[in-house]
């Protein structure tokens, strides 16, 4: 079984990248370095910095300047990393950026990036996906309405928590994000693309078919 391996997942929204970064760290061992949920943990905060990230995030639906992102997100988690295993990075790089911030920061703790993987899905899919997705509290399973729970339904039928419809994933926020991802990650895209690093999986298949596809460019 590997260890220390390096992955990125990027993907568009809905795109189930959070499912198989979780799957892919429970079976190889790996932490996870995720923004969105420390800029959601940040936006439920009552102080300054967390009402102008609700703010960005949850009332305009848009993404968080580099700046605040790298004070309040990269340099504080980075900080917590465990130097020791190796790292999931799911909703990072997104921006030229964050690719340079990485680009420094990892060697100077002795790791590279192994695997870059992109989970695509249609633009349509995408919106589906999210606008009738909830999370249980616990453990951030995501859940879809008419799938896996009714409307009405309040706990999680995998855990038993409580569930919920995040404030971001309305139809028009979530297309917010996806033109903002269109425009932002395409010199991200290209970057990993002229170094032969992405390895493109289609996403409109079972968690499970994806996972086994992941699992076989691991070598």
């Amino acid at each position: 079984m590997k260890k220390n391996i390096n992955i990125i997942i990027m993907g568009p929204q809905g795109s189930g990248k959070g499912t198989q970064a979780r799957l892919l760290a429970e079976k190889f061992d790996l932490q996870i370095f995720e923004t969105g949920n420390v800029l959601r943990e940040i936006a439920n905060q009552d102080n300054e910095i967390g009402r102008k990230i609700n703010d960005i995030i949850n009332v305009r639906g848009q993404f968080v300047p580099w700046d605040i992102m790298k004070k309040e997100v990269f340099d504080w988690g980075f900080d917590r990393l465990d130097k020791e295993k190796g790292i999931i990075f799911d909703g990072t790089p997104r921006i030229m950026k964050e690719i340079e911030y990485w680009n420094e920061k990892l060697p100077s703790i002795g790791k590279k990036i192994d695997y870059i993987f992109y989970i695509d899905i249609s633009k349509e899919e995408s919106v589906k996906r999210i606008s009738s997705r909830k999370l249980c509290k616990k453990n951030a399973h995501p859940l879809i309405v008419g799938k896996d729970l009714s409307e009405d339904e309040a706990k999680c039928p995998i855990c038993g928590s409580e569930v919920y419809r995040r404030q971001d994933d309305t139809p028009e926020k979530v297309l917010n994000r996806l033109q903002w991802n269109e425009e932002n990650m395409k010199p991200v895209i290209e970057y990993y693309d002229q170094k032969k690093m992405i390895t493109r999986i289609h996403g409109e298949k079972s968690i499970e078919e994806i996972n086994e596809e992941i699992l076989g460019y691991i070598k």
